[in-house]
């Protein structure tokens, strides 16, 4: 029982800065309360009957023992201890002096004192008073029983005048002890919890850091807690004064700075519910080959919002291997489009160095390098040089968003450098390439031989030999048919399917790596704004997958290369309104189409990675004007749209020997019997019966 009570009426040995700050105020409020008991005495005597000069002696006597242990005590609770037996004898002396008709009121005095020592928040103050008081009144009951009891009192009288004060001392020394505990302890309190929590968040941070992680505390004006991990600042380096958040981390991005600058005042402003301004804030920070992800937690107190938890993760390693897999991935898919078919792989790089040059040159402004640059991202992507593709649709997006006419240097740098890297790297194999190399599929070897055999003459044979030199169309259309339906997949249209119709037309790598790349834009556009979602489709009746067909055929001596699709047809009426936003007038049918192929139109409202920007079309036009040739339209709503490029064969293909007996015809197809009207080496008119099937 004792070893239980003893710990509760035992104060901690510690005494905290703030216990001795409050014990000294209440025994300064002490001291003064004990010497106006002299005054008091004296007045009492008076009253009773009794000495005043004597009262004023005792009273004097009783204050030496406090003021001397007030003046010389250097533990303030030993001090208090002074006290609490100074206050019972100043109630003796109250009850001895103040004998007569109220002496046992005076008896009074105890209790109360008793109830007021819980003041200094000791329970041994309590019990001090409690052994001054219960032995005062046994040793004088015996030896001067008037001074306590002005009657005849028996020993059970002062018996249970003990037993009052033993209940009233358990009671006080509960108040003192809650007291300390909840108010005089509560510094104590609060720096075991910090400790507490300090400890925790020690062991977070070492988690968090063991993790590759680390967090900043900010306010909602961007100012940063102290509490900081230590490897922010190796990943980041030291906080300067008075540095807020998104100054910190744009030293090293800033744009990550700004954007985080911005994030925060929607935050504070409230101008976006919390959740959406919260995800538009910057999510990734690089620099000096490391990478750092950012994560946002609200710190609320209540309903209101106080602070964000900005959680930093080291994901360079992450990057890293992401990064070795898309270039192993990339390299792979070069490599099989090298083998598939390396004379249009060799005139795709030799474009493309002229693109990049293009794009990246001191003068290049204007439309026409948004064309370049545009019909550099599609041939990127057609050959698997995805990362290339993705850094010149960044491009694209910066141009469209900062509205200049020109690349800005960090970009002109960068695809030069991510240029001159996929060619030492990923394009190697195609700089050592020869193009010594004949492609023949066994049918024209087999028709050769048959032809021979047939008794063919010879310049019918040497046509035929020197046309294999030329690059099949098939191999052209089946690359961009694979890449079609890579395209489609991305843009939630699974299911597309794409026929290829070439036969046996060939063509010069050169150009056709032309055409290929002004075909690319109409197939992006055919699949962005052409082929329905599944679900319009099957509304409509149409098959869910949408078919698009890539037909080359030769007409009249110019190569024509068709795209067509079975989607939605062209809005004529939407692109009118375009088109009329830019006050330039339109009044046919035929003028409205030919805008499509102007710079910057577009019908759609965000720009996606397939189309959007108003560029494609246009490129087109640039490529097919270039080489001398139209381009012919032809669509009905609800049933499709056909594009077809009409370019010249060029001088590289040699005209057909007189003579018969072989098939010498390089391009085999019935001509072309659509008619429209021609505006600007645009023909435009509704699609035949034959190309739009059920049109």
């Amino acid at each position: 029982m004792l070893r239980q009570l003893r710990p509760y009426l035992s104060l901690p040995r510690e005494v905290t800065s703030f216990e001795r700050e409050y014990l000294a105020r209440m025994s300064r409020v002490a001291m003064v309360f004990f010497y106006l008991h002299v005054p008091v005495l004296m007045l009492v005597a008076a009253l009773s009957g009794g000495s005043v000069l004597q009262a004023g002696l005792f009273g004097a006597l009783a204050l030496v023992g406090p003021t001397l242990a007030y003046v010389s005590f250097e533990s303030p609770r030993a001090l208090s201890r002074v006290f609490g037996f100074t206050a019972m004898t100043m109630g003796a002396l109250l009850v001895h002096f103040g004998q007569g008709p109220m002496q046992i009121e005076m008896h009074f005095y105890f209790f109360v004192l008793l109830a007021l020592l819980a003041v200094f928040a000791d329970p041994s103050v309590i019990l001090v008073a409690a052994a001054t008081v219960v032995t005062h009144h046994l040793v004088f009951f015996f030896l001067l029983p008037r001074s306590v009891f002005n009657y005849e009192a028996s020993l059970w009288t002062v018996l249970v005048h003990a037993i009052f004060v033993l209940l009233e001392s358990i009671a006080a020394c509960f108040v003192a002890r809650s007291f300390f505990d909840n108010v005089i302890g509560l510094e104590r309190i609060v720096a075991a919890r910090t400790a507490e929590v300090e400890a925790r968040r020690k062991d977070l941070r070492l988690i968090l850091e063991a993790a590759g992680e680390g967090f900043i505390t900010v306010d909602l004006d961007g100012h940063m807690s102290g509490e900081r991990p230590a490897v922010l600042d190796t990943w980041l380096g030291p906080v300067k004064s008075e540095e807020r958040v998104f100054e910190y981390l744009g030293r090293h991005d800033a744009a990550v700075g700004t954007w985080l600058d911005l994030g925060l005042w929607a935050v504070r402003e409230g101008t976006l519910p919390l959740e959406l301004a919260l995800d538009q804030m910057p999510k990734r920070l690089t620099f000096a080959g490391r990478s750092l992800d950012l994560a946002y937690k609200p710190i609320s107190q209540g309903e209101r919002l106080e602070k964000l938890l900005i959680v930093l993760s080291d994901v360079t390693s992450e990057v890293e291997g992401e990064q070795h897999e898309a270039r192993q991935r990339e390299l792979l898919a070069v490599f099989k489009h090298f083998i598939e078919n390396r004379s249009a792989f060799l005139a795709f790089v030799a474009e493309a160095d002229g693109l990049v040059d293009q794009v990246t040159g001191a003068g290049a402004t204007g439309a026409h390098l948004r064309r370049s640059l545009h019909t550099l991202k599609g041939n990127c992507g057609l050959f698997g040089l995805e990362s290339l593709a993705t850094l010149c649709h960044e491009i694209e997006s910066r141009l469209q968003e900062s509205g200049e006419d020109a690349v800005a240097e960090a970009d002109r740098r960068a695809l030069t450098e991510r240029w001159a890297q996929a060619k030492s790297v990923v394009l190697a194999p195609a700089f050592g390439a020869s193009r010594s190399v004949v492609e023949v599929s066994e049918a024209e070897h087999a028709a050769l031989l048959e032809a021979v055999a047939s008794g063919a003459t010879t310049p019918e044979i040497l046509f035929t030999l020197q046309a294999w030199k030329l690059e099949p169309a098939a191999h052209r259309l089946e690359h961009l048919q694979r890449h079609t339906e890579g395209l489609a997949r991305r843009a939630g249209k699974e299911g597309l399917t794409v026929h290829v119709e070439a036969g046996s037309v060939r063509l010069p790598p050169e150009r056709w790596s032309l055409v290929s790349s002004a075909a690319l834009h109409v197939v992006r556009n055919a699949i962005d704004h052409g082929i329905e979602s599944k679900e319009e489709r099957e509304a409509l009746g149409k098959a869910a997958g949408g078919s698009i067909t890539l037909r080359a055929v030769e007409r009249e001596g110019q190569l024509v290369l068709e795209i067509e699709d079975d989607g939605r047809g062209i809005d004529v009426a939407a692109i009118a309104a375009r088109v009329a936003e830019r006050d330039v007038p339109v009044g046919t049918r035929e003028q409205v189409l030919e805008a499509m192929f102007s710079d910057g139109l577009s019908t759609k409202d965000e720009v996606t990675e397939l189309s959007g920007r108003g560029v494609g079309l246009a490129a087109v036009r640039e490529v097919c004007t270039a080489m001398g040739g139209s381009i012919r339209v032809a669509s009905k709503r609800g049933r499709g749209t056909r594009v077809a490029l009409r370019v010249p064969l060029g001088e590289q293909v040699y005209p057909p020997p007189p003579g018969k007996g072989l098939s010498w015809s390089l391009f085999p197809g019935p001509p072309s019997s659509s008619t429209g009207t021609t505006a600007g080496g645009l023909v435009v008119g509704p699609p035949s019966e034959s190309a739009l099937r059920g049109g």
